[in-house]
C-alpha cells in the first residue's frame, strides 16, 4: 500500500508541475460552498452475506486552484454509512456515522469535467443497530478512526453548480474487538450535488 501511495503522489506532482507551467500567470480564485447526496454503503472483508444501505452525506467544501486545470478540494462531511445482515431471520441494520475529511486532487480535462482522487480521514461519531437497544459495548467494538481512498469524477457548471460521483475504498479495519481476528473495511459509493459560491473577484471578472 505504501508503494501505491508514493506512486499516486508522484503522478499528481508531475501533473501539477506540467499544468502549472502551462497556466502560470492566470487569475484564479478559491471558492467555498456545500454538497449533499446519497451513500451506497457496505463493508468488505471477513463479513459474509452483508447487504448495502442507502444513506446520506452532507457538508462544506472549499476548492483551491493550483492552475487552471488542477485544483484541490477539501471537504468536511457528515457521512452516514453502515450495512445490513440477517440475524435469526430478521434484518439488522447497522448504522455507522462518521465525520469525514476528504482532500481530493481534481484534474480538469475540460472547463467542466474533472477526474478526482485523494485520501479521506474519518472519525466515528455514532454506531447503532436496529435489532435491539444499542449497548455502549457495540460502539466500542468499532474503530474510532477510518482511512479510505476516493476515486471519482466531477462536472462543474460556470454558475458553480457541480455534480460528483465517487467511490471510497476503505483501507483500515473498522473492527476494534480485543482478541478478535476480524478484518472488515468500509466500501462506499457516493453521488453528490453541490454549489461553489463565487468570490467578489470572481463576480467582477465575469461582469
Amino acid at each position: 500500500m505504501r508503494n501505491n501511495f508514493f506512486l499516486i503522489t508522484t503522478i499528481l506532482m508531475v501533473i501539477t508541475s506540467s499544468l502549472y507551467s502551462q497556466d502560470e500567470g492566470e487569475a484564479l480564485y478559491t471558492r467555498a460552498g456545500f454538497k449533499f447526496g446519497g451513500n451506497y454503503a457496505n463493508i468488505t472483508g471477513d463479513a459474509e452475506d452483508t447487504d448495502a444501505r442507502i444513506r446520506v452525506h452532507l457538508g462544506a467544501v472549499i476548492e483551491f486552484p493550483i492552475t487552471r486545470r488542477f485544483f484541490i478540494q477539501a471537504e468536511v462531511l457528515y457521512s452516514a454509512q453502515g450495512y445490513t445482515f440477517d440475524e435469526a431471520g430478521e434484518e439488522n441494520k447497522i448504522s455507522l456515522n462518521y465525520l469525514a475529511l476528504p482532500v481530493v486532487a481534481k484534474v480538469y480535462f475540460t472547463d467542466k469535467f474533472s477526474l478526482e482522487t485523494g485520501p479521506q480521514l474519518a472519525t466515528l461519531a455514532n454506531a447503532s443497530e436496529s435489532a435491539e437497544d444499542t449497548p455502549d459495548e457495540f460502539f466500542d467494538s468499532f474503530s474510532n478512526f477510518d482511512f479510505s481512498w476516493g476515486f471519482g469524477a466531477g462536472y462543474k457548471l460556470e454558475s458553480g453548480l457541480f455534480f460528483q460521483v465517487r467511490y471510497n475504498l476503505g483501507l483500515t479495519n473498522i473492527v476494534d474487538i480485543e482478541g478478535a481476528d476480524i478484518d472488515n473495511k468500509n466500501a462506499v459509493g457516493q453521488i453528490s450535488v453541490g454549489y461553489l459560491f463565487k468570490t467578489k473577484n470572481n463576480r467582477r471578472q465575469n461582469d
